[in-house]
């Protein structure tokens, strides 16, 4: 069963390919080709060789008009050709099958439902006149001139199986018509709510995004501008100037620290986070991230713990594993008070490399651990007044997964909080 739904799926093309009408105008040719084979050999053993011959028309139309919309993707052209080919043949199958009597009514019935459900919303009138039109006018001659009316049944059963025949074939075309509708209604449904999902994340990074350019680059721009104002009027102390220095530096190093992680974000939802995964010798990646922030720690009395396997190596992005290692140990600088201690160390798993950064910081809230991945997080301000940036922790998670890696944490309010990157081992 799996197996037949696949085919057809292939057959009438895929939603990325082909909108919702066309799809549904691919089923029906498909479905046409299928019970105009069966009228072909039904019509000509009930002794109706002009049906017959007309559903082989038909037939051979559907192929060529499926050919048209599949493979050629001119649907507009097919879908016309169709109407007007169907309107034609069954207009001259009206002379041959009793007229007003017989089946054809039936059959301009479910071609004028076929058109509605496939063509375009500003062609549906045309459809609805040209088929009135088309019927009213075959009525009018059959009044006017009988004579012109052919009665090929040979006996009153062969004239019911084929009112029958006519009738369950606009049954199974209402049926799976309007089942196939429905079901691509729904698709199409879930795929606009996914798509409105990604547009609303997108629209919340976009107002991150904005919302970190516009306040808080300003800040420590304003600051250094005012400090070059004050240093251009007034004589400071100099431990007034060491004092307005030392903030000036935090200030500019989380600048700094946001920019990065901001031109880093900008670049993947430009182009796609890119990964490239290599050796990485863990201890000379993470080293030089310990030296960065050494003044840092040194400005807090802050105890560092470096316990790194020098032999240990990752597959893993050089890059990305040292964005997501400087963010960690940024946050656990910002929100450990002065006298604690930050733990970097590495354990050596079954077939992975687990990565612990562990501070003796004020842990995170309970309120905001449900999104402290998520760009929803606020920016919050370390125990020096250092301020998060609130977009680091979300890079960190996607980073991570790029890198077929996880990402997590445990955090107890008062106490501190240990993150875990765990990357596949280098062989």
């Amino acid at each position: 069963m799996k197996t037949v739904q696949s085919t057809f799926r292939k057959l009438i093309g895929s939603p990325d390919e082909f909108a919702l009408e066309e799809r549904i105008f691919h089923s029906v040719c498909l479905l046409t080709i299928l019970v105009m084979a069966f009228n072909v050999v039904s019509s000509f053993v009930m002794g109706l060789p002009e049906t017959g011959w007309i559903c082989l028309a038909l037939f051979l139309t559907g192929f060529y008009i499926y050919y048209l919309t599949r493979i050629r993707s001119k649907f507009v052209l097919a879908l016309t050709l169709a109407g007007c080919v169907l309107m034609v043949l069954f207009s001259v199958n009206y002379f041959y099958s009793a007229g007003m009597v017989g089946s054809s009514l039936l059959s301009f019935s479910i071609t004028l439902f076929l058109l509605l459900i496939t063509a375009p919303a500003r062609h549906s009138l045309f459809w609805v006149a040209f088929n009135m039109l088309v019927v009213l006018g075959l009525l009018t001659v059959e009044y006017l001139h009988p004579e012109l009316i052919v009665e090929k049944h040979q006996d009153r059963l062969t004239h019911t199986l084929d009112l029958a025949l006519t009738y369950l074939v606009t049954v199974v075309f209402l049926y799976f018509g309007t089942l196939f509708f429905t079901r691509a209604y729904k698709r199409e449904r879930k795929r606009v709510e996914e798509r409105s999902v990604v547009l609303e994340r997108l629209n919340e990074e976009k107002n991150k995004l904005f919302s970190i350019v516009s306040h808080d680059l300003q800040s420590p721009l304003a600051s250094v501008q005012h400090y070059l104002e004050v240093l251009k009027e007034i004589e400071l102390e100099a431990d007034d100037r060491k004092m307005i220095e030392t903030q000036l530096m935090d200030g500019v190093n989380y600048t700094q620290e946001m920019l990065y992680n901001l031109l880093s974000w900008s670049t993947t939802q430009m182009s796609g986070t890119k990964v490239s995964l290599t050796m990485v010798n863990v201890s000379s990646c993470l080293q030089p991230i310990m030296a960065i922030f050494k003044p840092l720690l040194d400005n807090k009395a802050i105890r560092q713990d470096f316990r790194v396997d020098l032999t240990l190596h990752v597959l893993a992005d050089h890059a990305m594993l040292q964005l997501i290692v400087r963010n960690l140990v940024g946050n656990a600088i910002k929100f450990t008070p002065t006298g604690g201690s930050i733990t970097v160390e590495t354990t050596r798993l079954e077939k992975t490399c687990l990565i612990t950064v562990k501070d003796t910081g004020l842990g995170i809230p309970d309120e905001e651990k449900s999104r402290i991945f998520s760009l929803k997080a606020q920016p919050t301000y370390g125990t020096n007044k250092e301020k998060g940036v609130g977009l680091g922790l979300f890079l960190c998670k996607e980073y991570a997964e790029a890198q077929n890696g996880k990402l997590w944490y445990e955090s107890t309010e008062g106490v501190g909080t240990t993150f875990y990157l765990e990357l596949p081992l280098g062989v």
